[in-house]
This record gives structure tokens, sequence and C-alpha cells, in this order.
């Protein structure tokens, strides 16, 4: 099995049974996607990780987890961790429809209103 954390940016081989211990975050740490991919790259398991807290998901692809994503920190009244606030605001607009109140680049505020008619 394959696991990508971008907490540690890093692609790597490990045993299934080490699901559960390469997923763990630290305290305080902003909700993550830790995904474990099969040796054909399919998804085995997307786990949201954040702040010690382990939510494992039924997402069937990568979308389905980026979505999971995304309703966690809606649910949750999070604020998008700044290197990723752009892109996950198009994706919340897109998703659930309605605008990141959030700071976002003037690039990315741009596209929304020139795609969604938004700000």
């Amino acid at each position: 099995m394959t696991i990508y954390n971008p907490s540690y940016c890093a692609v790597q081989d490990i045993a299934a049974d080490k699901v559960d211990e390469q997923s763990a975050s630290e305290q305080t740490s902003a909700p993550h996607l830790v995904l474990f991919l099969s040796s054909s790259g399919d998804l085995e398991e997307a786990v949201i990780a954040a702040d010690t807290v382990k939510i494992y998901t039924r997402a069937s692809d990568v979308y389905d987890a980026i979505m999971a994503l995304i309703a966690a920190y809606y649910a949750a009244d999070f604020t998008f961790p700044k290197p990723y606030c752009n892109i996950l605001s198009i994706f919340q607009q897109f998703v659930v429809g309605e605008a990141y109140s959030g700071e976002r680049a003037a690039a990315c505020i741009t596209f929304l209103k020139k795609v969604f008619c938004v700000a």
C-alpha cells in the first residue's frame, strides 16, 4: 500500500496494518487528507487527520476524499490553511455553492467572479 501524507510531503510504501499509525496527526494541526493507495494506484483508504483525531471516510476516489475534507472544514466552520485556501475555496464554491468568507488571493477572487459570478 502507498501512502500520500501532505503533512510530510511524501509518498511512501507501507504495510496495510500501519494505516492507523501513519495517519496520526499532531495536536492543533489543521485538517488534512492522508490517502492510502493500492499498488495499482486505486484509493484504498482516505483519512482526515487533525488535532490528534482521525476521521475515516467512505471515499471511493480522490474526488470523494477532497469533498469529505471540504465538508469537514465547512461543518466545523474552520478557516482553510493559507497554502490551500485558494483551491479549497474554489472547491467549496463549486461543491457547497457558498462562497468562502476567509482571506484569498486577488487572482482567486477574480477567478470566482468570472466562473461563478461571485466574490
